[in-house]
């Protein structure tokens, strides 16, 4: 049996087969079906691409580490900590009514720099005994618009401390406290220079 046979048999089979419809009517109903077709994937299509337009919107935005804004303004940070030579790590504290520190966020913030630390706002807690060495811990300066910068030298930290830092509106206190020992908290804001070490 060869390719024309084939095609013979095929006729035969077909030959009392008869279409009521036309042709040109088939093609067209192919074409409108074809044309929703594509139209119902261009709206998913475009449906799609909204979501993922509001989806990495909302990535973004939930990446953004800028303060909430306040009906005052945007809220200034009252701190930074930035990884510095050697191991060190540098503290700025602003000071002012525009700044409201976090006790918190800056403690949370020393810890990931390896600085465990007690942080307190209008207080100041020291611990008895007092490890010695801060000086050998941390060097401070007052900046003239009244921020305080401190480097810390996480290593010189002796084992069992951790520091104590006391953030008042006029000054920053230091010292270092033993880790578990009793502490003994004041708010007496006293310093003449914005800085004091203490140990």
């Amino acid at each position: 049996m060869n390719d024309n046979d084939v095609l013979w048999k095929i006729r035969d089979s077909v030959s009392g087969v008869h279409m009521d419809v036309p042709v040109d009517a088939i093609v067209a109903r192919g074409r409108a079906r074809r044309r929703r077709r594509l139209s119902g994937l261009a709206g998913a299509g475009a449906a799609a691409g909204v979501a993922l337009t509001l989806g990495l919107t909302g990535i973004m935005s939930s990446g953004n580490t800028s303060p909430p804004a306040t009906s005052r303004g945007a809220q200034l940070a009252a701190f930074t900590v930035v990884s510095g030579p050697g191991g060190t790590s540098t503290l700025t504290l602003r000071k002012g009514k525009q700044y409201r520190l976090d006790p918190g966020a800056l403690r949370q913030a020393l810890a990931q720099h390896g600085i465990p630390a007690l942080v307190t706002v209008g207080s100041m807690c020291d611990s008895t005994p007092e490890p010695a060495g801060l000086d050998q811990v941390l060097s401070t300066r007052r900046l003239a618009d009244g921020a305080v910068v401190t480097t810390f030298n996480p290593a010189a930290m002796p084992a069992g401390s951790k520091l104590s830092i006391g953030y008042f509106p006029t000054h920053t206190k230091f010292a270092l406290i033993e880790d578990g020992a009793p502490l003994t908290c004041s708010s007496n804001p006293g310093s003449s220079d914005g800085i004091v070490r203490r140990g």
